[in-house]
């Protein structure tokens, strides 16, 4: 049995002449219908073939014409019986349905969610898998950008890396500590902000970065962690809230960290952005708040946390 068929070609001609050669047959003994004339393209580019749908003379599509007032007549008949039977069974079911099923369903809905609860628990454990640490290769292609970011800063200073735990080191040296650590470690903050966008493609996941000039950051949190103890004696004294401004994200957390087995003490993170304001305030009161004027102080609303 003959059956339409598809044929492509770069035009229509060259179509039909395919259709013809395939079938064996003359183009007079074909039934042609064009469904795509083609297109050149631009510059050659783009191009589309032309598709035409072919069948033979001798045997047109009366089978299928002569199928579809049968299903077309048919058809109403299959509707129109359901539509009497549906109202009446939809009537007689949940009559029946709403009685007998509500006790049993029940103790099957209490038990499936105490048999999921592990297994959703646990899927994310699975999904993260163990730590896979970043290769020699890759530490020292995070060497080599850290030592040429600097060379371009006219800061060219010596660099070293080791991973230590899930977080690479990076450590710099040199006669231009000074001026790559900047007032208050901001440059140094900077320079780590921009460092970790840049070495996300050479360090694998859960992989931090951390930046150290000489040993800055140690003293910093030793300075810090002094002048935190000496601002909650204060609180503790008058109760007047104090604040500590401009804190990075490491160092808030030591802040936190310090106080957060002190029972009379307590303190909050306030702001938006990178760095943020910690207030040293006592709990279980409204927190007042310092007059302006003094180091540390600031006037304001209701802290919140971190």
């Amino acid at each position: 049995m003959a059956k339409e068929q598809d044929f492509y070609g770069g035009n229509v001609a060259a179509a039909i002449a395919n259709a013809c050669k395939e079938l064996s047959a003359s183009q007079e003994d074909l039934t042609i219908e064009v469904l795509e004339t083609g297109s050149p393209g631009i510059f050659g580019l783009c191009r589309k073939r032309a598709r035409i749908r072919v069948s033979r003379k001798g045997q047109p599509k009366p089978a299928a014409e002569a199928v579809r007032p049968e299903t077309e007549a048919a058809a109403p008949q299959v509707e129109s019986a359901p539509a009497k039977e549906l109202p009446k069974k939809k009537e007689q079911r949940p009559a029946k349905e709403r009685k007998k099923p509500v006790p049993k369903p029940q103790p099957e809905k209490a038990e499936q969610p105490q048999q999921a609860e592990p297994e959703s628990k646990a899927a994310p454990a699975e999904e993260l898998g163990p730590y896979v640490p970043p290769t020699a290769e890759a530490l020292e292609a995070v060497r080599q950008d850290v030592a040429k970011l600097l060379e371009l800063m006219s800061c060219p200073s010596t660099v070293t890396v080791e991973l230590d735990n899930q977080t690479v080191a990076c450590k710099i040296s040199g006669e231009h500590q000074d001026a790559l650590t900047g007032q208050e470690g901001r440059t140094l903050d900077s320079l780590q902000y921009l460092l970790r966008k840049m070495t996300t493609r050479l360090l694998p996941d859960r992989t931090k970065l951390a930046l150290e000039v000489g040993d800055y950051r140690e003293r910093r949190i030793e300075e810090l962690k002094k002048r935190v103890l000496e601002l909650a004696a204060q609180v503790r004294e008058d109760g007047m809230t104090q604040a500590i401004p401009a804190l990075n994200p490491s160092e808030r957390r030591a802040v936190h960290m310090l106080l957060q087995d002190d029972k009379e003490v307590r303190s909050r993170s306030v702001g938006e952005g990178l760095f943020k304001k910690v207030l040293i305030y006592k709990p279980g009161k409204k927190k007042p708040f310092p007059r302006k004027g003094g180091k540390g102080q600031q006037s304001g609303g209701e802290p919140a946390e971190d």
